[in-house]
C-alpha cells in the first residue's frame, strides 16, 4: 500500500522507536514522490542531522550510487577502487562512517544494476555492518531479482496530491492509449496498430534528444573551435553521442512505466483498488477493466514487464516491440 511521504516517515519513526528498525529498504513509487528527496528525509531523520538532500548526505559519508555511462547501468565493477559500482559500496560501507557512526548506502534507480550486480549486492544486504541503513530507490521494483525483494522493506510512495506531469511523449502515448480503449480494437491488425504508435513515438524522442544534444554541441564547437585542438572535439562527439542514447534509454525506460501504470490501473480497478496511477484516465481504464478478464489483464501485463526487461539488454528494440505486442494484444 503507497503511502504519502509525510506518513510514510511516521511510521520509519515508529519503526525506530520500537526497535523495530530494518537495515534495507526499497522506495518505490511514481517519479513524481521524489525518491531522492524522501531518501534524504529518512537520513535526517535517522541519523537525527539535517542535510536535506542525497549530494548533502554524501559530503557526510553516505555512499550513493547511480547509473553511469552510455548503458546508464549500475555494474558490478572490477574491484572497491572503481567509483560508482557495487564493489565500490561494499569496500566503502565498510571503511567510512556518517555522522554518530551510521554507515549509510543509497542506491539510485537501483532496477539500472545487472544481475552480476544484484547478485554481488546480495552479501551486503544479508550481511551488513552493524549500524547499517541501506535505501533503494526505484520506480520499477520488478526489474529487482526475488532474492533482494525478499530481503527489503518496501516503502511505497504516492505522489502529492496534482503532482504527476508529464512530457510531450508521454501524452502522446496516453492519447494513443485513449484511443484504443475507445476504438475496441483487437486482433493483429489493433496489436500492430498500438506497436506503430508506440514506436512512431519513440523514434520522435530519439530524433528531438538528437536535435537538442546536437544543437549544443554546435554552440560549443563555434565557442571551443579556436582554442582547442581535435582531439577535444572528437571526445566531445563521443560524449554528445553518448549523452544521447542514455537521455532516450531513461525517457523510454519512463514511457515504459507509463504504459505498465495504463495496465495496472485496468487490474486495480477489476481488484477493487481505491488508488489509481492514472486518475484522469479512470473512465478508459475502466473500461477496460469490464471488458477484458483478470487473466487477460494479467498477461498483457506479464509480457509488458518481460519487454521492459529485454530492453535493457542489446535485444533488436523493433523486433522486441512487435513480438511483445503480438503476444499481447493479438
Amino acid at each position: 500500500m503507497p503511502f504519502k511521504a509525510d506518513h510514510a516517515l511516521q511510521l520509519l519513526a515508529r519503526a525506530r522507536d520500537h526497535g523495530r528498525l530494518g537495515h534495507a529498504y526499497l522506495i518505490t513509487g511514481p517519479k513524481e514522490a521524489q525518491h531522492e528527496q524522501f531518501a534524504a528525509r529518512v537520513l535526517d531523520l535517522m541519523v537525527g542531522e539535517k542535510h536535506h538532500t542525497l549530494e548533502g548526505w554524501e559530503g557526510q559519508g553516505a555512499i550513493v550510487l547511480r547509473p553511469q555511462s552510455k548503458s546508464r547501468r549500475i555494474t558490478i565493477g572490477e574491484d572497491g577502487d572503481d567509483p560508482g559500482t557495487i564493489r565500490f559500496l561494499e569496500k566503502m560501507i565498510r571503511r567510512t562512517a556518517a555522522p554518530n557512526g551510521w554507515k549509510l548506502g543509497i542506491i539510485v534507480d537501483a532496477e539500472r544494476m545487472n544481475v552480476q550486480a544484484q547478485n554481488a549486492f546480495l552479501k551486503t544486504l544479508e550481511e551488513p555492518p552493524p549500524n547499517t541503513l541501506l535505501l533503494l530507490l526505484t520506480t520499477q521494483p520488478e526489474q529487482l531479482l526475488p532474492t533482494i525483494q525478499s530481503r527489503v522493506i518496501e516503502v511505497g510512495l504516492m505522489p502529492p496530491a496534482g503532482a504527476r506531469t508529464f512530457t510531450e511523449h508521454e501524452s502522446k502515448l496516453l492519447m494513443v492509449l485513449e484511443k484504443v480503449a475507445a476504438k475496441n480494437e483487437g486482433g493483429l491488425s489493433g496489436a500492430l496498430a498500438l506497436k506503430t504508435d508506440f514506436e512512431s513515438i519513440l523514434e520522435e524522442l530519439h530524433d528531438d534528444l538528437k536535435k537538442r544534444h546536437e544543437a549544443e554541441f554546435e554552440r560549443e564547437t563555434e565557442h571551443y573551435a579556436k582554442t582547442t585542438d581535435g582531439s577535444w572535439l572528437k571526445q566531445r562527439e563521443e560524449q554528445v553521442e553518448a549523452a544521447i542514447e542514455a537521455d532516450y534509454i531513461q525517457q523510454r525506460s519512463a514511457l515504459m512505466d507509463l504504459l505498465l501504470s495504463w495496465f495496472g490501473d485496468v487490474a486495480r480497478q477489476q481488484a477493487g483498488a481505491e488508488h489509481l496511477d492514472l486518475l484522469r484516465h479512470q473512465k478508459a481504464t475502466s473500461g477496460l477493466a469490464a471488458k477484458w478478464s483478470p487473466a487477460e489483464v494479467s498477461k498483457r501485463i506479464r509480457i509488458l514487464r518481460q519487454l521492459e526487461s529485454h530492453l535493457h539488454t542489446n535485444v533488436n528494440e523493433g523486433l522486441a516491440l512487435e513480438v511483445c505486442f503480438i503476444q499481447a494484444f493479438a
